[in-house]
């Protein structure tokens, strides 16, 4: 097992501990990266993968990700996916407004957000690293850029009123200089909704062994539970509206798990109809075990 012994780029703590040591998944799951390393800062409390074990930038740029995850889901579950994100990120922000804002999407894939905006906000930007994706994103009228630092040179600071990042932020080499940026787009008192797989999803605690080498995985640098990833946001100079937890996922996802120790995502199982599902959710959520985290952050007035 390697040794961590770099500075946490949140809090500059050096001291880790060991979180998980084995399996993961390289991407789409059956896909078997062995013997990686997760640690854990002893101070602001967030994980992270071993930079070894971590897919390299490229591998977002050039598209390969995204159709590597493509290859899991069916096109009927890929569809089904794209609208529970959407679904889930209007939800979050219930009863924010998005009506005549200028929106900032970073990380916007094919522009889904964007599109479910387009009529209602004022202006629409997407930022995405996917040239080809990026490219969709142009065709269909919206303003994009490959990087923030472009986003920042083109539209300037202070710039938004409103922002995402879904299930983005796990992803980037330093999540605390990632908020930073977007901060600096970011009008005073503007809004900004994050998304993040919650570390803290049940099935961590009834399968640790089984899950761990599922939930951990080779894109994904960094984990958070709702402490370290408020304690990120407010390090870079964000207020913390409110934490929400959100469960994509049903009953049917759990049992499966627990009998075949293998996911079911969003097929069903017989006998059990929306009310259950929603009351193990709600069940869910409530205590904190939700597999997704949004957060709603907001720039200071006096900033």
């Amino acid at each position: 097992m390697k040794i961590y012994n770099k500075s946490c780029v949140i809090c500059e703590s050096n001291q880790w501990d060991i979180a998980y040591f084995g399996p993961i998944r390289e991407g789409s799951h059956g896909s078997i990266h062995n013997n990686a390393s997760v640690y854990q800062c002893r101070k602001c409390k967030v994980q992270v993968l071993l930079e070894s074990d971590c897919m390299p930038n490229e591998y977002y740029e050039t598209g390969e990700y995204r159709e590597k995850l493509k290859q899991s889901l069916t096109l009927d579950n890929a569809i089904e996916e794209h609208e529970l994100l959407n679904r889930f990120t209007f939800e979050s922000i219930w009863p924010l407004s998005v009506r005549n804002k200028k929106v900032l999407d970073v990380g916007c894939g094919t522009g889904s957000l964007l599109d479910a905006i387009k009529g209602i906000s004022k202006y629409q930007v997407g930022i995405e690293p996917c040239q080809p994706y990026l490219d969709s994103v142009v065709d269909k009228g919206y303003v994009g850029y490959r990087s923030i630092e472009d986003c920042i040179g083109k539209q300037g600071p202070n710039s938004f009123d409103l922002a995402f990042s879904i299930q983005v932020i796990e992803h980037v080499l330093n999540p605390k200089l990632f908020l930073e940026e977007i901060l600096a787009l970011l009008k005073p008192g503007a809004d900004f909704i994050v998304s993040t797989p919650n570390r803290d999803d049940i099935l961590m605690s009834l399968l640790p062994k089984e899950f761990s080498s599922f939930f951990y995985r080779t894109p994904h640098r960094w984990y958070f539970d709702s402490e370290s990833l408020e304690f990120c946001a407010r390090s870079a100079g964000f207020e913390v509206v409110e934490t929400k937890y959100i469960h994509r996922y049903g009953m049917a996802n759990t049992i499966r798990w627990l009998r075949d120790r293998q996911p079911a995502g969003m097929k069903k199982i017989k006998g059990i109809d929306m009310l259950a599902d929603n009351l193990w959710k709600g069940y869910l959520e409530s205590t904190h075990q939700s597999d997704n985290l949004y957060i709603h952050l907001r720039v200071p007035n006096d900033l």
